[in-house]
């Protein structure tokens, strides 16, 4: 499976200008802003995401924790990093992954640390 293939859940922090990005490739994004689901936990989020089968994407590297640690189930999450820059930035972070044709598997954790220059990808698949 590819990006492509997936559907996304974003969390609160990720811009309204890369939902409408993802969406003008044809994906399918629940976005928490437009539900009105502000300050939801992110256990509940990835709640969400694992039963409605939907990639979290975010700026919040509590999720990792949250799996790693604390054992929460998970479909996937792809982690933008550094976290809080411009929708234009992240929209290079988002492009690369597409570019990168990756096969994923679900469950996975996705981190794309764009550095100005280039993005890294790492992806771990569980």
């Amino acid at each position: 499976m590819t990006f492509i293939d997936l559907q996304f859940l974003t969390d609160e922090n990720i811009d309204r200008e890369l939902v409408v990005f993802l969406r003008s490739l044809g994906l399918d994004v629940f976005d928490i802003k437009e539900e009105e689901l502000f300050r939801l936990p992110d256990e509940e989020i990835l709640f969400l995401s694992v039963k409605h089968r939907r990639v979290v994407i975010s700026q919040d590297s509590d999720f990792g924790t949250l799996i790693f640690r604390d054992g929460h189930p998970l479909h996937g999450v792809i982690y933008l990093r550094p976290g809080h820059e411009s929708p234009s930035f992240h929209l290079q972070t988002l492009s690369a992954i597409l570019d990168a044709g990756l096969e994923i598997s679900i469950p996975f954790i996705m981190t794309a640390e764009n550095n100005g220059e280039s993005v890294r990808i790492r992806l771990r698949n569980l």
